[in-house]
């Protein structure tokens, strides 16, 4: 049961490193897609809010993923809870 409860703690320190990555790289594109819409012009913004807006699509799959998987490390301790102690109660 210690080692279920460890994985799904992990998952859910991973989860929540993936989703502050997710939302510093948004705030990243917000800033840059402002100032392409100031300065449309400028090759080097859009260059660059090309790049802050793939590594963000990135960053929002990794954090779906690391959701998944937390979501079944919990489940996988609730069935195994579940199947043991759960029974006797």
């Amino acid at each position: 049961m210690t080692a279920l409860r460890l994985a799904e703690e992990e998952a859910a320190a991973r989860y929540l490193a993936a989703r502050r990555e997710m939302l510093r790289l948004r705030s990243q594109v917000t800033a840059i897609g402002r100032l392409v819409s100031q300065e449309p012009r400028r090759l080097d913004y859009r260059a660059s809010l090309r790049t802050a807006s793939t590594a963000h699509g990135a960053a929002v799959q990794r954090a779906e993923l690391a959701y998944t998987r937390w979501q079944e490390a919990q489940l996988r301790s609730d069935s195994y809870w579940t199947d043991t102690a759960g029974r006797a109660a």
